[in-house]
């Protein structure tokens, strides 16, 4: 009888029977018994007939019930002697398709999904997709899972085969290297999320191997679905200087997710759901304890059973940018923000998902820091977002923070002091025409052209903790297929605090609320009430505006980027707080950022960023009522308008004006006239003569005589200001003095016009406090004053600001507290 030892140290039978495979034993631990109990017909043949060296054949039916999400098996019992399984299925294609893959008495055998109507396994050798090893007698299934369509079922017949004869040898494999060797503390390429043909693959392992090789990887993992097949393929075909690691895309019908470093043949179960008692979270501890890696994939795909329901935040990483950029990727990346900004340290990845042998092996990939190229030192780095993602081999990133005495770079920590200064360094090469962006908690701190060289390099000062993170993408301004540009880099961030000492609860930060009276003296700073009966209202983002009849609209973002909107006299809330529905007409719309402006007949303006970067705007009617969303057009007046920050001014003949910063990172100011005709976007000239203007904050107001004046922060990190005349003719940029230096230093502002023709200007000062100041009609500037906190005396920290103006000369003023 034929030995079951493998060479390289691997018993199969041993294998087949390890851990990994079902606790239980077999497919009845696979099927609910309500499912496995379902009726089949079909005839069995004594197995003697076969006079112990011929074919067994065996026809089931059954019908399966609309829905995805239920599993089927068909059992079928196995005498001594038969070598050689096969198994063939059909059904309705027009009601669904069918999962098969196959159980025996020591559990999983393979899986093939629906990429295979046919299938066979013997000791010697098994169609990719299922594991070769012997033939055990005993109580097998074939394992179904039906996704049915049709209202009606979807029928389907299921023929086992089973083969009598000599017993067969084994089929050895290697066992993967865990380690390159030679190659210490350094950065590493590799695409972590690949497909061969043990799946739904159209290529061997070799053939990515060649892929892999092409696009200068240094490590992949084979990620087929549902599969432990593919581990023990490899036969004197893994290069020397290549990392193999071995990995699972568990696919169930409640979101994707790739188990990544399993040792060669585990195998992790699928059938489960949310409310299954934590089954995910029992599979997940159980890859974590054998050293791997838990990737939720492609989180954020609509397609039935791809979307992610299991919890973002039970995952070591989120698979953001899954193959060609799309919106389901620009959507992965919006969610995986907003829990940066709630604290949560979950890393993220870029993978290519190459199906077929036209899908490009390592766009993206990931680029990581590991102390060694090994699979424990690799694993460890993208645990902690030691990485970055590309678009291809030809991108480099560096991102570097510096404070304190220490730099840090993306998974690492600088712990800074709330307002402590730090220092963002980005290098990027390798990206032609490109447009480079720095996120904090706050969003859009800085962005910078890259032009035709491929080299940029951006800068910015800012706090630390009170900034939590700093994180970096670059885009190309180009339309992809669902998308208004391309992702051509995303970094992990840099933490600003210590993972033991949380930076704050971003739920905490509170929306408040003062006022400066004409005779110059303020109101006391106090919080606005929230919505559904909240005693404040908590939001990362507000801007306000002051309407005819004395009374002011706020905005204010929440900590999942939905708008809310109230309108507020004095110390009083005029109305509930009312969530800003979508162009869509649907309360789940996010924004970026938002702003509003009020015009003379009592209406009101108001313009958002979407997470996308398209750029929306509508009508607020004096009577309250919304006129809903329309995207903004582009600079020739069709397309729509892509940018990352948006401002818009009321002027006193009833048109707006907008500035915001486009998707290549530069200033532009277009007109909305009266008759609601857009005159398009212009590009705005930059300080000191240069060519555009660049910053982090923006802002806009109209004046009396019929000018409009932008404030904003450079890429300095100081306060610009310029006017433009009615003549549309603009003054250009000059910096206003600040409070003990030539120049103001900023991280927010605000401004607004007043009837005697003066301005009011609110700005958070590097110190994190509030200033206030006021260029007068003749153009001349008041020193810069602190505005009081909420007890009239100490200052208040804010991380944003934003100012209005009334007919009778007072200032509203709201901010967001920094903690």
């Amino acid at each position: 009888m034929a030995t079951d030892h493998v060479p390289g140290g691997v018993d199969r039978r041993s294998l087949l029977r390890s851990g990994a495979l079902l606790a239980a034993g077999g497919a009845a631990a696979l099927v609910p018994a309500p499912l496995a109990r379902a009726g089949t017909a079909g005839g069995r043949t004594d197995p003697a007939a076969a006079g112990g060296t011929g074919t067994v054949t065996t026809t089931y039916e059954g019908r399966s019930p609309y829905g995805i999400d239920q599993w089927a098996s068909v059992p079928f019992d196995v005498p001594p002697g038969v070598r050689r399984i096969t198994v063939t299925s059909s059904f309705d294609r027009a009601a669904g398709i069918l999962d098969t893959g196959i159980f025996g008495p020591s559990g999983f055998r393979g899986w093939s999904g629906s990429a295979r109507s046919e299938f066979t396994l013997s000791g010697a050798d098994a169609t990719p997709g299922y594991v070769p090893g012997p033939i055990e007698p005993g109580a097998w299934a074939v394992a179904l899972g039906p996704m049915v369509s049709a209202a009606g079922g979807m029928a389907w017949t299921v023929t086992v085969t089973l083969h009598h004869g000599d017993p067969l040898p084994p089929a050895p494999y290697d066992l993967l290297p865990t380690a390159v060797p030679g190659r210490g503390p350094g950065w590493y390429r590799g695409d972590l999320h690949l497909h061969s043909v043990h799946s739904d693959g159209g290529r061997t392992v070799d053939e990515i191997v060649v892929a892999a090789r092409r696009e200068g990887l240094d490590f992949l993992a084979t990620s087929d679905h549902n599969t432990s097949s593919t581990g023990v393929s490899w036969r004197g075909n893994v290069p020397g200087d290549l990392l193999v690691v071995n990995a699972e895309e568990v696919t169930t019908r409640h979101g994707h997710w790739l188990a990544v470093g399993l040792p060669q043949g585990e195998w992790v179960d699928w059938h489960y759901g949310p409310r299954d008692g934590g089954a995910f979270d029992g599979h997940a501890r159980r890859v974590r304890s054998l050293g791997g890696l838990v990737i939720a994939a492609h989180p954020m795909t609509p397609a039935a059973g791809s979307f992610w329901e299991f919890g973002l935040d039970r995952v070591d990483a989120l698979e953001v940018w899954n193959g060609p950029w799309t919106l389901d990727d620009a959507a992965g990346i919006a969610v995986w923000h907003a829990m940066l900004c709630l604290g949560k340290r979950v890393a993220a990845v870029g993978n290519s998902d190459a199906h077929s042998p036209s899908d490009a092996v390592g766009r993206p990939h990931n680029v990581v820091y590991a102390d060694s190229l090994s699979t424990p030192a690799v694993l460890d780095a993208l645990r902690r977002g030691r990485s970055y993602a590309v678009e291809s081999s030809a991108v480099t990133v560096d991102l570097t923070a510096r404070g304190g005495g220490a730099a840090a770079g993306p998974g690492q920590e600088l712990p800074l002091g709330f307002f402590d200064a730090v220092d963002v360094t980005l290098d990027v090469r390798g990206a032609p025409d490109t447009v480079a962006t720095l996120y904090t908690e706050w969003g859009i701190m800085a962005a910078t052209r890259i032009d035709g060289s491929g080299l940029g390099r951006l800068r910015w000062r800012g706090w630390g903790r009170a900034s939590m993170f700093a994180r970096a993408e670059v885009r190309r301004p180009r339309p992809a297929s669902t998308t208004l540009d391309q992702l051509v880099a995303l970094t992990n961030p840099i933490w600003f605090s210590s993972a033991q000492l949380p930076p704050y609860d971003v739920e905490q930060r509170t929306l408040f609320h003062t006022e400066r009276r004409p005779d110059g003296s303020w109101g006391g700073m106090r919080p606005l009430p929230g919505a559904a009966g909240a005693a404040s209202f908590a939001g990362v983002q507000t801007a306000l505006a002051g309407l005819a009849d004395g009374s002011v609209t706020v905005l204010g973002i929440a900590p999942d980027n939905s708008l809310w909107l109230t309108d507020v006299r004095g110390t009083a809330v005029l109305r509930p707080w009312q969530r800003v529905p979508g162009p869509d007409g649907k309360e789940a719309f996010t924004v970026r950022e938002a702003d509003v402006a009020a015009f003379p007949d009592g209406t009101c303006q108001i313009v958002v960023t979407a997470l996308d970067g398209t750029t929306y705007h509508q009508q607020r009617r004096a009577d309250g009522g919304l006129a809903g969303f329309r995207p903004v057009p582009g600079s020739t007046g069709a397309g729509r308008w892509g940018a990352t920050k948006v401002a818009i001014a009321a002027l006193p003949d009833g048109s707006a004006q907008l500035v915001g910063y486009g998707t290549d990172g530069a200033m532009y100011h277009c007109v909305r006239g009266r008759d609601g005709a857009w005159s398009g976007w212009q590009r705005v000239g930059g300080a000191h003569g240069a060519a555009t203007f660049s910053g982090p904050a923006l802002a806009i107001t109209g004046m009396p005589d019929g000018s409009s004046q932008v404030l904003a922060i450079g890429l300095d990190g100081m306060v610009h200001h310029q006017l433009r005349r009615p003549d549309g003719s603009w003054t250009g940029f000059r910096q206003p003095r600040g409070v003990t230096t030539a120049t103001m230093a900023a991280s927010a502002i605000g401004i607004a016009g007043m009837p005697d023709g003066s301005a009011q200007i609110a700005a958070v000062g590097r110190d994190g406090r509030i200033w206030h100041g006021i260029r007068r009609a003749d153009g001349s500037w008041t020193p810069f004053a602190q505005v009081p906190g909420p007890n009239g005396r100490d200052p208040f920290p804010a991380g944003q600001v934003r100012v209005t103006a009334l007919r009778d000369g007072t200032a509203h003023l709201s901010a967001v507290s920094a903690g």
